[in-house]
């Protein structure tokens, strides 16, 4: 009895402490004093659920490829809204924020007029505060990986309970979005 239970005490111990010398995992979101900061590669788009929807408009870059990695986000005139982040303001911290900044990379060879990131804040859908901000613009070259930073200021009385979501907009035509990375200024 005695030997049972100093092998089980010994064998605790020992699984205890063989992780030790391994880094943390990385994570999807970090915080910082005045912000929080979501970001998504999209290689491990079906394990980020639930704030992150629309799953089916992520998969392997089909011509050419991602800007990082395997997988990128497809808009395109039959899946016109991309991957979405949705979240309650409140679970993402105790704060309102000041600002969304939205920050990736775009790729498109013929992109539409309406091309664009969206930020929609609303109470159980309806819109409290809808802004857009037009990829086209950030297009700089067609054809290739374009870096895009979009600003979003709060300008409106929003409540802790209302739900954040930030997708893109095909405006009809094919394009690609990679490495999001969504910041809420405080």
């Amino acid at each position: 009895m005695k030997s049972i239970l100093l092998l089980s005490v010994s064998a605790l111990i020992l699984f205890g402490c063989s992780n030790s010398g391994q880094a943390p995992a990385p994570t999807a979101a970090s915080t910082e004093q005045n912000q929080v900061v979501i970001s998504n590669d999209l290689e491990n788009a079906a394990a980020i659920i639930p704030s992150w929807i629309n799953e089916k408009t992520v998969v392997k870059m089909d011509a050419g490829t991602a800007h990082s990695g395997e997988y990128v986000i497809k808009i395109d005139d039959k899946s016109v809204y991309s991957y979405a982040y949705r979240e309650n303001l409140e679970n993402i911290n105790q704060k309102l924020p000041k600002r969304i900044v939205v920050n990736g990379w775009v790729n498109s060879a013929d992109p539409a007029d309406g091309l664009s990131v969206i930020m929609d804040i609303n109470d159980n859908n309806a819109s409290k505060l809808w802004k857009s901000y037009s990829l086209k613009d950030a297009l700089k070259t067609k054809g290739a990986w374009n870096e895009f930073t979009a600003y979003f200021s709060i300008d409106q009385a929003i409540q802790p309970h209302y739900q954040v979501k930030i997708y893109a907009f095909s405006g009809n035509k094919t394009a690609y979005l990679d490495d999001l990375k969504i910041t809420f200024e405080y």
